[in-house]
């Protein structure tokens, strides 16, 4: 496996990985299909900000956006195709932007949890510190981790 930069005319592909994902637990059709519309995963955002791809022979397997907020960075999407949740790469792409914030000088990584994930960000480290409401309606937990 092989973590790469994000290329920017990849915004569809990892739209598409961000919904399968967000569909492999069992969310109504309704909000998977308002969370594919509020995403706003676009080439823009990939352009100007830092993201990485897990790849298998040239096959993108899952993604994560970083966000660099001085201090703090943001992991504003971590997402992985169905078939490789439980299979390390959620793990690898973690580790691989826990390590890039802390060689940015960011003291903590900070991000909303999708809920049916805390489990496995609570293995990473991180710890919930609070809540906030989601384009979707509903809260979300906040997660923290500190660096360094």
């Amino acid at each position: 496996m092989l973590i790469r930069r994000a290329r920017p005319e990849e915004a569809g592909v990892l739209a598409g990985i961000a919904v399968r994902s967000k569909a492999f637990w069992p969310y109504p059709a309704d909000l998977i299909a308002r969370f594919g519309r509020t995403l706003g995963l676009t080439p823009d955002v990939i352009a100007t900000n830092e993201g990485w791809v897990a790849e298998r022979d040239g096959v993108i397997l899952g993604f994560y956006l970083l966000l660099h907020r001085g201090e703090r960075a943001i992991l504003d999407d971590l997402w992985l195709e169905p078939a490789e949740i439980g299979r390390g790469v959620g793990r690898a792409l973690f580790t691989h932007a826990r390590d890039r914030a802390a060689a940015a000088g960011a003291h903590a990584l900070e991000w909303d949890a999708e809920p049916y994930a805390v489990g496995f960000y609570e293995r990473m480290g991180g710890r919930r510190v609070r809540f906030v409401d989601s384009p979707l309606g509903r809260p979300l937990p906040v997660m923290r981790l500190a660096l360094g």
